[in-house]
């Protein structure tokens, strides 16, 4: 998952997760806050001595009580109730006490009071000063029957709802509130943590990485399976790595293949150095005394200086081809015609050489190609001419053959030579090789040949490659030329 989606969802969670949790708590809480609410009011409820709710628990059904021991029944019942609440009872059937508890101070009230309202008026509740009467009346069988509930000391219970309520309700906010808070912080944590861990981990990876290179190791691998933007940061990073390694071991051959060139120009040029010092200190010294000892000489000096003359060039070429300064220009060329008159100039240059030369080609006589015909003259000169140095055999054939292979076309100049031990065979390509580790034989050829070839053909988008068959072969592939790529 992509990190910007993973921080995305991760803060619609932060909002969503302790809404609900919240929402969640807040509903359970809800319950024993209202069940503490009832019962607040319950107790107030059963503390609260209010006439009017007096009233209402003092009213029993009448017509069940049959004789005297019903209301005594009844009696015990209502003292038991009023007693409590500070109140007293009085019974009375058509005008006559059946029943009372009541003390001097309730008579004092019921005096203020008035009989009249006592006994003769129906029910009734009354509240006067401190004194309280609660009066319900009944009738029975023509005769009136009234319970009457004093308390001549009567004190109301003031219950404040709205502050009661709003106590609850604070107290409910602020631990729905700390609840929230901690929610929050432990949801924000969580899904930190998991963040952090997304995060820190291909940093860690990419610190890891960098120190490596930096301390010269490229041999490291990054692996990481994650399918986010840090796969792809890590994969770039292993590419850098790779590309790193390969332009390091790159300087390094190339700084190895430098020596090498160094080591072997020195020697190429010391041989005909020594040769030319030597023959000058012959004619110095008088060593060629006669005429002819000393056109010899002379003309050792010159072919000497010629083939250090050609070394140079050779030297100048490669060093150019090497840094890709070399000016080429291509041309489109019918490969079918090219070849064949370098055919016709190869059979020229080597007549008399017991060197027999054919060509062979199965490619559409209308195949084009992108060349640079001086140069890629020199590089098939070169081969057919290593081929003739280095043959030990007396009768040498050298085969030209041209074949069409879709999009590319092949090129193959095969001898019946010796070949080249296997093992040679990549190091043909090298400077200065020429399959002779003592290097006694600089007139056998500079050994840059087949190394400029090689950048020559490398140049024209192709590849040149040798291999034994029968003898040396050495293939080269060119990509053809397509005019609608022109």
């Amino acid at each position: 998952m992509q990190i910007k989606k993973r921080l995305t969802i991760s803060n619609i969670l932060m909002l969503i997760i302790p809404v609900v949790v919240i929402f969640v708590i807040a509903m359970i809480m809800s319950i024993p806050f209202s069940k503490a609410i009832e019962s607040r009011f319950s107790i107030e409820r059963e503390r609260d001595p209010n006439a009017y709710i007096l009233q209402q628990n003092i009213r029993p059904d009448i017509n069940k009580f049959v004789d005297k021991e019903d209301f005594e029944n009844l009696t015990k019942e209502l003292q038991k109730l009023l007693e409590p609440k500070g109140y007293h009872l009085i019974i009375t059937n058509d005008g006559e006490i059946i029943s009372s508890n009541v003390t001097e101070e309730d008579k004092k009230a019921i005096s203020i009071i008035g009989d009249d309202i006592l006994f003769k008026s129906n029910s009734i509740v009354l509240e006067m000063n401190s004194a309280s009467l609660v009066k319900n009346s009944f009738m029975r069988d023509g005769k009136i029957i009234n319970i009457i509930a004093i308390n001549s000391d009567y004190k109301p219970i003031i219950f404040d709802f709205k502050s009661e309520m709003s106590k609850f309700i604070i107290s409910y906010i602020v631990l729905v509130i700390i609840i929230s808070l901690i929610v929050v912080t432990i949801t924000n944590a969580i899904l930190s943590s998991k963040i952090y861990k997304k995060l820190i981990v291909p940093l860690e990876l990419l610190s890891y990485g960098s120190e490596q290179i930096k301390n010269g190791n490229l041999d490291f691998e990054m692996n990481y399976d994650s399918d986010d933007e840090f796969n792809q940061v890590c994969g770039d990073f292993n590419e850098m790595r790779m590309r790193l390694k390969d332009s390091v071991e790159m300087q390094l051959k190339y700084e190895e293949n430098r020596k090498q060139l160094v080591v072997g120009i020195s020697h190429d040029l010391r041989t005909p150095l020594t040769a030319i010092k030597g023959y000058v200190e012959g004619l110095r010294d008088g060593v060629a005394s006669t005429p002819e000892k000393q056109k010899k000489y002379l003309d050792t000096i010159y072919t000497k200086a010629c083939d250090m003359d050609a070394l140079v060039d050779s030297l100048f070429l490669f060093s150019k081809l090497d840094t890709g300064q070399f000016p080429f220009k291509f041309n489109i060329v019918n490969v079918n015609e090219y070849l064949r008159d370098f055919f016709k100039c190869a059979k020229k240059e080597f007549y008399g050489k017991e060197v027999e030369i054919s060509f062979l080609s199965e490619c559409d006589t209308s195949t084009e190609v992108k060349l640079d015909s001086q140069e890629m003259y020199r590089v098939l000169l070169n081969i057919l001419d290593n081929s003739v140095k280095y043959n030990k055999n007396r009768k040498l054939k050298i085969e030209i053959s041209l074949y069409d292979k879709g999009d590319l076309i092949e090129l193959i100049l095969s001898d019946n030579g010796s070949g080249v031990q296997e093992e040679d065979i990549p190091k043909l390509f090298l400077s200065f090789y020429r399959g002779d580790a003592s290097r006694t034989k600089p007139n056998e050829g500079s050994g840059l040949g087949l190394a400029i070839a090689k950048h020559i053909i490398e140049a024209h988008d192709g590849q040149i490659i040798a291999y034994n068959k029968e003898g040396l072969s050495i293939k080269i592939i060119l990509p053809k030329n397509y005019k609608k790529n022109i």
